[in-house]
C-alpha cells in the first residue's frame, strides 16, 4: 500500500485506514448508538460504504424520548469524502419545540463542535447535551 506502513504518530505497524473504511466505522458506531434515531440517507446505503455518509439523525434533550417530548430536531450531516478530515455541511430540519433563535444557536454549536474534531471520527456523542442547552 502506498503511504507507508502506518500513518505518523499511530504507534502501530498497520497501515491507516481508508476513508471508506473511517465513515463505514463511524456510522456502524451512530447506528448502534442511535438506533432508530439514525438514518442512512444515500440511496444505495446497504453494505459498506460506496459515497461519502449522508445521515439523519433525530436528536432529543438527554434524557427523554418517546411520548414525554416536547422538544426534538432532526440533524442531517452531508459529509464529503474526505471525511473526517474536512468538516461536513450541517442542517437543521423539523425542529418541534424550538425557536429559530435556539435552532441557529444549536447549528452554530454543531458547526463549532465539527470543527473542533475534524479530522476526527466524532460519532456525534455530545450533541444531546448540546441540544439540552437550548432547548427553551
Amino acid at each position: 500500500m502506498a503511504g507507508g506502513r502506518g500513518a505518523p504518530g499511530r504507534g502501530r505497524d498497520e497501515p491507516p485506514e481508508s476513508y471508506p473504511q473511517r465513515q463505514d466505522h463511524e456510522l456502524q458506531a451512530l447506528e448502534a448508538i442511535y438506533g432508530a434515531d439514525f438514518q442512512d440517507l444515500r440511496p444505495d446505503a446497504c453494505g459498506p460504504v460506496k459515497e461519502p455518509p449522508e445521515i439523519n439523525l433525530v436528536l432529543y434533550p438527554q434524557g427523554l424520548t418517546g411520548e414525554e417530548v416536547y422538544v426534538k430536531v432532526d440533524l442531517r450531516v452531508k459529509c464529503p469524502p474526505t471525511y473526517p478530515d474536512v468538516v461536513p455541511a450541517i442542517e437543521l430540519k423539523n425542529a418541534k419545540g424550538l425557536s429559530n433563535e435556539s435552532v441557529n444557536l444549536l447549528k452554530s454549536r454543531l458547526e463549532e463542535l465539527a470543527k473542533k474534531h475534524c479530522g476526527e471520527q466524532q460519532g456525534w456523542r455530545g450533541l444531546t447535551p448540546t441540544l439540552k442547552e437550548v432547548q427553551p
